[in-house]
């Protein structure tokens, strides 16, 4: 996919649209209105997800804390408009270092070169690209392994020999989404498991919800569902109960590399579908997020930090929840 950039002669009036668009997004204002040690800026593609609205929450307290302006926005899953905003950030002149998680990557090129030539560090999250300077990573092959076996020896313990179909949901157009669904099948192919396994590129609920319908249709031996999202899991579950199936049916397996506060509810039952997720704490998430963008404002060395998975229970559930 070409990158598009903004034309250096595109003149006052179009930078200040620019600044308008972003700070009508909830970015802050300009130069005028930051601290006295400029502003950081981070960028999801979207704030409909929870696991980064909430990153957000916990990162501009200690953006704050460190004396710094934290700028944020809402692309909208509108990855030219989540570009448009990252060169507004840097022509604001006061921003010291940006970082998040490019929803398009192929169209980074551009963007990153003026951030270079503004010298302005870039700091990654998920994914690392040419340029950054350090990442946030999760586990995403590990975490899938992890979700994999636990599925596996699930069904060995209720289907004994007897085959079982997976569905596995997720955005495997990424090297993230790619890296997880490696992980379910590795996961799976350690246990003595007899699966038939599908892949369903999902992005989103209303997906997971009709792809599982599909799935079911297709495959009725379909009892296991391994999601690299939560809103598509919750989708796929919403699906299966609308197919007559029981909410606390115990021949059924739900598991994601992602939660939310709905899916913490629903382990925290004991006896849902959703039986377990495996996923990096957000508040480990943003804590990291944050480093690496205070320490890059101010010159100091970073380096890419992977933040460990863990298995959230009906013991440790609480640790998950969002930020009120």
């Amino acid at each position: 996919m070409r990158t598009h950039r903004l034309l250096a002669a595109a003149g006052a009036a179009a930078l200040t649209l620019l600044l308008s668009a972003c700070n009508a997004e909830g970015t802050s204002g300009g130069p005028e209105t930051g601290s006295g040690k400029g502003a950081v800026a981070w960028s999801f593609p979207s704030q409909d997800v929870a696991v980064w609205a909430d990153q957000l929450v916990f990162m501009e307290s200690i953006v704050e804390d460190a004396g710094y302006e934290f700028l944020t926005h809402d692309p909208g899953f509108d990855a030219q408009k989540q570009i448009n905003d990252w060169q507004a950030w840097i022509t604001r002149g006061d921003v010291k270092a940006m970082g998040g998680f490019p929803l398009d990557a192929n169209l980074v090129t551009g963007v990153m070169t003026e951030a270079e030539t503004a010298g302005i560090p870039m700091i990654g999250y998920i994914i690392e690209w040419p340029g950054v300077k350090a990442s946030t990573l999760t586990p995403a092959y590990e975490g899938g392994v992890e979700l994999g076996k636990r599925a596996g020896e699930w069904i060995v313990e209720n289907y004994g020999s007897e085959s079982v179909g997976v569905a596995i949901l997720g955005d495997f157009g990424n090297p993230y989404g790619q890296e997880q669904a490696r992980g379910y099948h590795d996961g799976l192919a350690e246990t003595e498991a007899k699966v038939t396994v599908a892949e369903l590129q999902t992005l989103d609920r209303n997906e997971g919800h009709s792809n599982m319908q599909s799935q079911l249709t297709a495959d009725p031996d379909t009892r296991v569902v391994l999601s690299a999202g939560a809103d598509m899991g919750l989708g796929a579950r919403q699906a299966i109960i609308d197919s007559g199936v029981a909410a606390d049916d115990p021949e059924w397996f739900v598991g994601a590399t992602d939660s939310t506060d709905e899916v913490l509810d629903l382990i925290g039952t004991g006896d849902d579908i959703w039986r377990t997720a495996f996923v990096s704490k957000t508040s480990e998430l943003a804590e990291a997020n944050a480093k690496l963008l205070i320490d890059a404002a101010e010159g100091k060395p970073v380096q890419t930090t992977t933040v460990p998975a863990t298995e959230v229970t009906a013991d440790n559930l609480e640790e998950f929840r969002s930020p009120k």
